[in-house]
C-alpha cells in the first residue's frame, strides 16, 4: 500500500479514556538519561516560574502584559501580535533558575 502522497489518508482512530490513561502510564522502565535532561532543563526548585511580563510594543509604545509559558523550555523566541496596534513582535524569553524570566520584545522590521 502507497503510504505518502497528496492522496493519502491516515486511517482514523478512535480513542476513549482507558486508551489516554494507558498511555500515561509507567511500563516499569523508567528511562534515566530522559529523567536527567528533564532534571536539568527544569530544575526543582520552590516550582515558581514567571507567568506573564509586561513589556512596551516597539511600534505604539504602549505597555502590554503577556503571557508567558515556563513548559515552553528555558529559552523561547516566538512571534506574537500586539493587542493594541496588531504589530508582529519578536518576543525572546529566557529562563533563570529561580523561575523568574528577561524578556525582551522586538519589531520585525528592526
Amino acid at each position: 500500500m502507497h503510504r505518502e502522497g497528496p492522496d493519502y489518508k491516515m486511517p482514523r482512530v478512535r480513542l476513549n479514556d482507558e486508551h489516554l490513561f494507558r498511555a500515561f502510564e509507567s511500563d516499569g522502565r523508567d528511562d534515566p538519561s530522559l529523567e536527567a535532561e528533564l532534571d536539568e532543563e527544569f530544575p526543582l526548585g520552590d516550582g515558581t516560574a514567571e507567568m506573564e511580563a509586561i513589556v512596551s510594543c516597539p511600534y505604539c509604545g504602549e505597555p502590554v502584559t503577556i503571557a508567558l509559558d515556563p513548559g515552553g523550555g528555558m529559552v523561547q523566541d516566538y512571534v506574537e501580535d500586539c493587542e493594541v496596534c496588531c504589530q508582529p513582535w519578536r518576543v525572546v524569553v529566557a529562563y533563570r533558575r529561580d523561575g523568574s524570566a528577561d524578556v525582551s520584545v522586538q519589531g520585525l522590521d528592526q
